[in-house]
């Protein structure tokens, strides 16, 4: 009776969505064999869908939970997936679509089929197909999403969980993909809204940004390569926030040191998930540390001590350059240094240079002993004696782990 419920809950979706667009709903079992579809040429759709899907990869995305999947398909094709479990098992899926967010490129489409080994016939019509495709911005994507979970579910979908995967994800290539949540490139109204909260450490900042992505419109910034125009969006906001912080009381130094890093984080992140995250952690970021400074967690002082040891973790630094730089003397500066961090700066500078090196350590193939050198440890034996105590574990078994 319930599944009954949910059908025809689904079945009247369907049909108000095909006011506005040609966006069809998709049933799938759970090895995802087509059981029924409102759509009227439903045979090369599917089969170009199947074609996409067939490697396994993304049946697996789909058992790992029951959040939506938005998956990108070749030439940016996307499909909205809502997996449905049963006793942990794939019971069913379901989908709407499909649907683009940028005009497409036939050549790509073309040339992706190929790779894939589609016969001729197929590349054919959907080469015809493609065409007849409704291109859709992302906030409406995301708003169907949150529609469907909860006409399925009963509950209401976070912007933050609806997951990513496409062949951005399984390829070193630049495919069309969905931007990450909380990018600038809205209405100028939410833009000027979001520096505001930045420039005020207001936490509340990353409600507003989902609210943003909800109800604003994404445009793009490089033409046919979304994860590009995404980056740049990306850019944008890091170069509005940084300034806002600086007008919000953190130090020039700090907030375009920080600014330096997310760049380079930015620019080379090679997927959706990746720069999803990058992005999430920067908004966080920057607004908390706005905010410590406004709250009265760091004088501007010590934020710009801690911003000169965060870039200067390689190199040697002396309590007489910090407290030079500060304008206090030595002994007043570590006072107020430790009364304002709680450690005292040599505590400071050990502590983030063992992060650094757990860094290092998951990403490099970077010796210990070098690692150690690097991070100004006075030998190797020292260094591992102080990483063990702040991780539990010796460099080389946190590296294996």
């Amino acid at each position: 009776m319930e599944l009954f419920e949910t059908e025809n809950k689904l079945a009247l979706f369907g049909e108000m969505v095909g006011c506005c667009h040609d966006l069809y709903l998709w049933s799938y079992d759970g090895d995802l064999r087509l059981l029924n579809t409102n759509c009227p040429n439903a045979e090369p759709v599917n089969e170009l869908f199947a074609l996409c899907s067939g490697d396994g990869i993304l049946r697996e995305k789909l058992c790992e939970n029951d959040q939506p999947l938005l998956y990108t398909g070749p030439a940016g094709i996307l499909w909205l997936l809502f997996p449905t479990m049963s006793d942990g098992v794939l019971y069913r899926v379901r989908a709407l679509g499909p649907l683009l967010i940028d005009d497409p490129s036939l050549v790509d489409l073309e040339n992706a089929l190929g790779r894939m080994g589609a016969e001729e016939r197929l590349r054919r019509s959907a080469a015809t197909l493609v065409r007849k495709i409704p291109v859709i911005s992302i906030s409406r994507i995301q708003e169907y999403a949150v529609m469907v979970r909860y006409l399925i579910s009963g509950e209401r979908l976070r912007l933050q969980d609806l997951r990513y995967y496409g062949i951005s994800d399984r390829q070193d290539r630049n495919s069309a993909a969905p931007p990450p949540r909380g990018d600038a490139h809205g209405t100028y109204q939410a833009e000027q809204e979001m520096v505001r909260m930045v420039r005020e450490g207001d936490l509340s900042l990353i409600e507003h940004i989902n609210r943003m992505a909800m109800t604003g419109s994404i445009g793009q910034l490089a033409s046919h390569n979304t994860l590009r125009s995404m980056k740049n969006a990306v850019f944008v906001c890091l170069t509005l926030f940084s300034r806002a912080a600086i007008e919000g009381g953190l130090s020039p130094e700090s907030s375009l040191s920080l600014a330096d890093r997310y760049f380079q984080s930015v620019e080379t992140a090679k997927n959706i998930s990746e720069l999803s995250s990058i992005t999430c952690a920067l908004q966080r970021d920057y607004v908390e540390r706005v905010h410590a400074v406004r709250s009265g967690g760091l004088s501007r002082e010590i934020e710009g001590a801690c911003a000169y040891i965060d870039r200067h973790l390689e190199d040697e630094i002396s309590l007489s350059d910090l407290a030079r730089n500060a304008g206090y003397t030595d002994y007043y500066f570590s006072k107020k240094f430790k009364r304002e961090t709680g450690l005292s700066p040599a505590e400071y500078i050990k502590e983030k240079r063992l992060q650094e090196a757990a860094a290092l350590l998951k990403t490099t193939g970077l010796e210990i002993q070098e690692v150690a050198s690097r991070l100004q440890f006075c030998s190797q034996s020292f260094f591992s004696d102080c990483f063990r105590k702040k991780y539990g574990v010796s460099p080389s078994k946190y590296r294996r782990s």
